[in-house]
């Protein structure tokens, strides 16, 4: 695909502060590159390359041209601050969506990532569009997602949470271990077929049949589960 080199790519960048790789201090690309899985030259690689999949209206060949398409040429001048500052931005939002937040939580936000970096939507959209590293590196985070995902659904299917005990509208110091039935329908059809073919019966209020045995559903998921990481394991070996 290309994308015309007179579009929104190249004018939107003069709203960025434009930075080269020597500004930026080594412990922070570092802390960065450590979360977003790519380091900063593998990016700018990326955007190297990608200057051919650009139109060629009003291309130039110069070093110094951000309307450059040649991936052979090195960079100078605008065009080395451009991609420089587009490899750190890129970078950045792989970081902030891949990485934990202040509280040491995972919320695998793109759109907060790129609003924190100050890019926009459509920016990231060409981006993916134009930079094949870039976008394999956001889905590689959203497989991280779901299954960040389908292990909570399983925690809270399975194993459970501990939810204090209130007396009077104080805490008692107990805590009664709480289930999701319905988290536990749902990632039992994700394991199991037959559970798909709607074997469970459901009532009209879109809860699991009283006669199902829930204790039981458990236990099935849990083998199952166990199966399957094993399995897992012994391809991995």
């Amino acid at each position: 695909m290309t994308v015309p080199i007179g579009g929104g790519l190249i004018r939107a960048m003069a709203k960025y502060d434009l930075i080269t790789f020597d500004k930026l201090g080594a412990d922070t690309v570092a802390f960065h590159e450590s979360r977003a899985g790519c380091s900063l030259g593998e990016l700018l690689a990326d955007i190297v390359s990608g200057r051919e999949r650009l139109a060629e209206g009003n291309s130039s060949n110069s070093p110094n041209s951000v309307s450059c398409v040649d991936p052979t040429v090195r960079a100078e001048g605008d065009l080395k601050l451009r991609e420089e500052t587009r490899a750190w931005l890129m970078l950045q939002i792989l970081s902030y969506y891949r990485g934990e937040n202040d509280k040491g939580e995972y919320h695998y936000s793109l759109s907060g990532a790129y609003k924190k970096v100050g890019v926009s939507a459509m920016t990231v959209i060409k981006w993916r569009e134009i930079y094949p590293l870039f976008s394999s590196c956001i889905e590689s985070v959203q497989a991280e997602m779901v299954e960040t995902i389908r292990n909570e659904a399983y925690r809270r299917a399975v194993v459970g949470h501990d939810e204090p005990l209130v007396h009077q509208g104080m805490k008692t110091g107990e805590t009664v271990k709480k289930f999701s039935d319905t988290l536990l329908q749902f990632t039992l059809m994700g394991y199991d077929a037959k559970f798909r073919r709607q074997e469970i019966a459901m009532n009209h209020s879109g809860s699991i049949d009283s006669n199902v045995n829930i204790e039981g559903l458990r236990d099935k998921l849990a083998e199952r589960l166990r199966a399957k990481a094993k399995a897992e394991a012994s391809d991995d070996n």
